[in-house]
């Protein structure tokens, strides 16, 4: 059976010196079935997600594709050339942009493209980095058929699965403006995914970004295959957590004493922070039973800076 692959570039708008500003899609369009919408590096610095598709695109050479899947892999182009988290021409975040606005700045116009195209798919899967830490999917707050679809997405990639933040702190950081925020309030199925790397590609996840959004192809019936268990990177297979940040209230270097993906009790130490003379000055310690999920790619801290990521039970 026939599968069209396309390539094509979509112009956005032109730089200062007259360059075109364009989005590069590639599309596979075989017989009836699913539509799956695959982005990464909206955050211009996050780059393992770029490396987990070209694994992908590796493995769909030849292969028999059912329904539509559209691949975007730099959905911040300039923000890539640069290696930033942002764009030079807009200091902003276009993950807290979204549904963007077609005749605004650029960093709107890109976002609003963005949602354009991925909200004609039945699934949304966006590819980031957390830094030093392991992969994960991130689920946004719905319920109802909706839950049970991203609960069933999620189930399938392999990974650890967490909910995102509670509301309040959800709320705070516009997370409902984030791509998979803005999937959730139209009712489409969305699956965030947090790969390790800053600012670098992270080899050691690229496996298990690819085998995650693989397995979801495979789920969907995309395309023909077996669910592949992750093995490259330590998997938490409890369910009912959900991602916390831990702060420190000192300045100074960290000194972690736990590792990544390590079951952690409540008021065990996770970190020191130490004085340029070693003094330790703060002894950071986990406010909840949980797991650690990332650390710090800078060890050093500030007062008030997230050191860690770490997973929670879900409060009922």
């Amino acid at each position: 059976m026939s599968v069209k692959v396309s390539k094509k570039k979509i112009r956005i708008g032109e730089r200062a010196d007259g360059s075109a500003y364009v989005l590069s899609i590639l599309e596979y369009k075989g017989s009836a079935g699913p539509s799956v919408f695959i982005g990464a590096g909206v955050h211009g610095d996050e780059l393992t997600g770029i490396a987990s598709i070209w694994r992908l695109i590796d493995y769909l050479k030849g292969k028999e594709v059912l329904g539509t899947i559209t691949i975007i892999p730099s959905m911040n182009p300039d923000g890539l050339n640069y290696n930033i988290r942002g764009m030079p021409e807009a200091g902003v975040d276009l993950n807290r942009l979204y549904p963007g606005k077609s005749t605004g700045y650029i960093a709107e116009r890109i976002t609003a493209k963005i949602w354009e195209i991925a909200r004609k798919h039945d699934v949304i899967v966006d590819l980031h980095t957390i830094g030093r830490g392991i992969p994960f999917v991130l689920l946004d707050p719905v319920s109802g058929d909706l839950k049970r679809r991203n609960d069933e997405l999620a189930e399938a990639t392999g990974i650890t699965v967490l909910d995102e933040f509670e509301s309040e702190d959800y709320a705070q950081q516009n997370l409902g403006s984030s791509l998979g925020g803005v999937a959730s309030t139209h009712g489409i199925a969305s699956l965030t995914i947090e790969l390790g790397g800053s600012k670098d590609i992270d080899w050691g996840t690229v496996e298990a970004g690819y085998l995650a959004v693989r397995n979801v192809l495979v789920h969907l019936g995309a395309v023909k295959g077996t669910l592949t268990p992750v093995k490259s990177s330590v998997v938490i297979h409890e369910k009912g957590y959900r991602r916390e940040d831990v702060w420190s209230e000192k300045g100074g270097l960290l000194e972690y004493v736990v590792e990544l993906g390590q079951k952690v009790k409540a008021g065990q130490v996770i970190a020191k922070v130490r004085s340029p003379f070693g003094e330790v000055v703060e002894e950071i310690r986990m406010p909840e039973d949980g797991y650690m999920v990332a650390l710090n790619s800078y060890e050093n801290a500030y007062t008030g800076g997230a050191i860690a990521t770490i997973a929670i039970k879900v409060r009922k």
